[in-house]
């Protein structure tokens, strides 16, 4: 993300240290254990994560190819790129909710886990770096 997206994409990989943080916080908060199936989706959080990063900036380069100035290209991609992450995030939702619904042991943890990742994602990849993007 750093090679490819310059600033934007450091800023990407604080947003994702951000996810972890707040992800890892809740799970000890609650004291949930880490379980494998925790650890998968702790990695499926990581790529949702990233795949929103890619879709702000994408979009942000697209605005920024139609001539628009940086603020008003940031604001831009992340209102146009924002139903599609929220798309994303809430089919992910619902599987959780049917796994916790139908799972037993090891898959009510992986959708416990991946739902708190899922909502750390949307708060790392919308909220935190929309300040730090505008301010650059």
């Amino acid at each position: 993300m750093v090679l490819y997206y310059r600033l934007a994409g450091l800023l990407s990989v604080l947003a994702l240290v951000l996810n972890m943080f707040i992800l890892l916080g809740l799970l000890a908060q609650f004291g949930f254990t880490l379980t494998l199936p925790g650890v998968a989706a702790l990695i499926l959080t990581i790529g949702m994560a990233v795949d929103a990063s890619v879709l702000i900036f994408e979009r942000i380069r697209e605005e920024t190819d139609m001539g628009k100035p940086l603020k008003a290209a940031v604001e831009a991609g992340f209102s146009k790129a924002f139903s599609s992450i929220l798309d994303a995030n809430v089919t992910t939702l619902i599987a959780t909710v049917i796994l916790f619904w139908q799972g037993s042991g090891a898959i009510k943890g992986f959708a416990v886990v991946l739902t708190l990742g899922v909502l750390a994602s949307l708060f790392s990849a919308l909220i935190a770096p929309g300040p730090a993007l505008i301010w650059c």
